[in-house]
């Protein structure tokens, strides 16, 4: 099952694949086939830096779609990287450009769009904040902390060594609490 507006696509524009770890599912610069949804598993949009050194600048999780501005481009801009082992599904480019004649694709689209770049800023403002401990608190009230500290840490910009300091801080001082390993939660 694809999400809204991916759901309204033709069943012969999607393509599944299977993807293990350390897969890559596309190169930048590779020409654009479409878009993918991730069915279960994980994919990294990473950007290679001067040094070779990888950023990176999206994580895409089961339930969401990464490479959409393909469809308005020739070629990647970026890798996607298999993380975790799993189901894709690729949309072909074509199908998503001939869906935006439907209204309610159109419009569905938009506002996943509308919802992706509210999120990307809402990280911009968070990672911004320079003292740790306030980092940590802003991403806690954004509903960050979704996985392991270790991943609240990568996407917070900070070392999980901070991260795990800055929370010992926050419930020491009764802002948060710490009910069991690896769990945190603000206080009501």
């Amino acid at each position: 099952m694809l999400p809204n507006p991916y759901d309204l696509i033709p069943s012969s524009a999607l393509r599944p694949i299977s993807s293990a770890v350390g897969n890559i599912v596309f190169h930048q610069g590779d020409p654009t086939h479409g878009l993918y949804v991730v069915q279960t598993g994980r994919v990294h949009l990473e950007r290679v830096g001067p040094d070779g050194e990888r950023f990176i600048i999206h994580r895409a999780k089961a339930g969401t779609s990464f490479a959409e501005a393909s469809v308005f481009s020739e070629v990647y801009h970026c890798d996607a990287v298999c993380v975790e082992a799993g189901a894709l599904i690729r949309i072909d480019k074509a199908a998503v450009l001939a869906a935006f004649a439907d209204p309610s694709f159109a419009r569905a689209y938009g506002r996943q769009a509308g919802q992706q770049i509210q999120a990307q800023r809402q990280m911009l403002e968070i990672v911004s904040i320079r003292r740790a401990e306030d980092r940590v608190m802003a991403g806690l009230v954004a509903g960050l902390l979704e996985g392991s500290v270790i991943e609240f840490a990568a996407r917070l910009q900070l070392s999980h060594e901070a991260t795990y300091r800055a929370l010992r801080k926050l419930v020491q001082d009764g802002r948060v609490t710490n009910p069991a390993r690896g769990v945190y939660h603000l206080r009501p």
